[in-house]
């Protein structure tokens, strides 16, 4: 125990570099070898002897009941799924991550409390931290008074240590004081057992790592990732950002594993290839994870979407779109076997059109709509840059526009458009569009021609 903190100290620095720059010392050959290992792991059978629920954001409102039904809902389909197993049947935990009520008033917590109270059965931890949406009317009186519990918590389920940090009342910030108890309570984790996983929370997300990390985050991300550093058995979950579960950035590892929790909310996205990070339709957003772990410390991940009252699949335009979408850990200290870091860009593909796909130009008076189909990926297609060129200008785009795919949904829309407006009347254009995966990579384009 004391060679490796040693270690994990060690390392912190290149830990500290690699969350900064994003840049992975794993190779390409390395990280195939990985990804092949797990996928052979993940399809070997797994017998869980622990189970827990979480999710973030639900946002709890006096004015709509959407969200108090739909986690109602969750905690339905998670003890459906415990019940229907055929070797656990035990729910042991649901938590939630911060931002459960939408303002943190008297009347939203007592409607949270109520469908808690209305859904949860004998035998179930339910445990909770604030986010920063709660601060608009009770605050931290509230929180404390309402769900009766501490704003920091180190709570046991069968030997399994739950870790909580609520945040202070200035949005996602903790204080120094709270990264010291934080560092204190992971120690005394360990010490209570070294080989098993400790589960961590706080509501903002850790800087850089996650989906949706680099806008939406926890101003103390540098102090908290070093504590986490330290202890390669700690899977740290966070939302605020309400990024979707099956963006495969969603879980991300260096010395330590990080996960979104997903929302039952609203979707948002990463300010990357859209200025409207709030995509159309993103009130159909439903979504949780179901974390199991077997007796030789193995963790799975299921995300599960309420709406489509099951599993998650892999994005519809995969090759396996029927495929469950699983996250497994087989060895919480083996950082060195660690799938979920930035080293999937040196394998991952570009996403291909069908090679009968076509893109269509539509002229709708002053303006053109361009339709295209969906691009394929092996693992999501992420979204789209569509340009129109100026046939007298060919390298400069006239007009250039990127859309998300809505890989978000199941099922995917299969077809997309967009709508260029004010289109100069007498002119040949050129309309391209390039597909691109998570990390931005392009694919090959498909494009047609149109006169105005």
């Amino acid at each position: 125990m004391i060679l490796r903190r040693i270690i994990g100290i060690l390392c912190v620095p290149v830990a500290l570099f690699t969350l900064i720059s994003g840049v992975s010392f794993i190779s390409k050959d390395k990280q195939e070898t990985i990804e092949k290992n797990l996928e052979e792991d993940t399809a070997k059978p797994f017998e869980p002897v622990f189970r827990f629920a979480i999710t973030s954001d639900v946002h709890i409102s006096a004015a709509d009941n959407t969200n108090t039904e739909r986690i109602k809902k969750m905690f339905e389909t998670a003890y459906r799924y415990s019940d229907s197993h055929p070797s656990y049947k035990s729910l042991d935990a649901v938590l939630l991550a911060g931002d459960n009520c939408d303002s943190g008033s008297d009347e939203e917590y007592e409607i949270l409390t109520s469908a808690v109270k209305e859904s949860i059965r004998e035998g179930t931890e339910f445990i909770t931290i604030m986010g920063n949406h709660e601060f608009a009317k009770t605050g931290h009186e509230g929180y404390v008074r309402h769900m009766g519990e501490e704003l920091d918590k180190h709570v046991v389920v069968k030997g399994f240590h739950f870790i909580g940090i609520s945040p202070d009342p200035t949005d996602t910030w903790h204080t120094p004081l709270q990264i010291n108890w934080m560092s204190r309570e992971l120690r005394k984790a360990e010490q209570a057992d070294p080989d098993k996983p400790i589960f961590t929370m706080q509501h903002g997300h850790i800087w850089n790592t996650v989906y949706v990390s680099r806008s939406w985050y926890t101003q103390m991300s540098i102090p908290l990732h070093m504590v986490y550093s330290q202890y390669p058995q700690v899977i740290n979950f966070s939302g605020h950002s309400h990024g979707p579960v099956n963006n495969p950035l969603e879980i991300w590892q260096n010395n330590y594993t990080q996960l979104g929790t997903g929302t039952l909310n609203y979707f948002e996205m990463e300010r990357d290839i859209s200025d409207n990070t709030v995509p159309e339709g993103s009130r159909n957003a439903a979504q949780y994870l179901i974390v199991e772990v077997d007796a030789q410390n193995r963790v799975r991940i299921q995300p599960f979407n309420i709406l489509t009252d099951d599993f998650f699949r892999t994005p519809s335009n995969t090759d396996s779109p029927d495929k469950q979408l699983i996250y497994q850990i087989n060895d919480v200290f083996d950082t060195s076997n660690y799938a979920y870091t930035s080293a999937r860009k040196k394998t991952a593909g570009v996403p291909e059109f069908d090679k009968d796909a076509a893109v269509k130009a539509e002229k709708e008076g002053e303006n053109v709509k361009v339709t295209f189909p969906q691009a394929k990926d092996d693992i999501c297609v992420y979204g789209y840059r569509i340009s129109l060129f100026d046939k007298d200008s060919p390298k400069k785009a006239a007009a250039e526009k990127e859309i998300y795919s809505g890989y978000y949904f199941e099922p995917m829309p299969e077809t997309l458009s967009h709508t260029f407006e004010n289109i100069e009347k007498g002119k040949t254009y050129t309309v391209k569009v390039t597909p691109l995966n998570v990390w931005l990579g392009e694919g090959k384009p498909i494009e047609c021609e149109f006169t105005s």
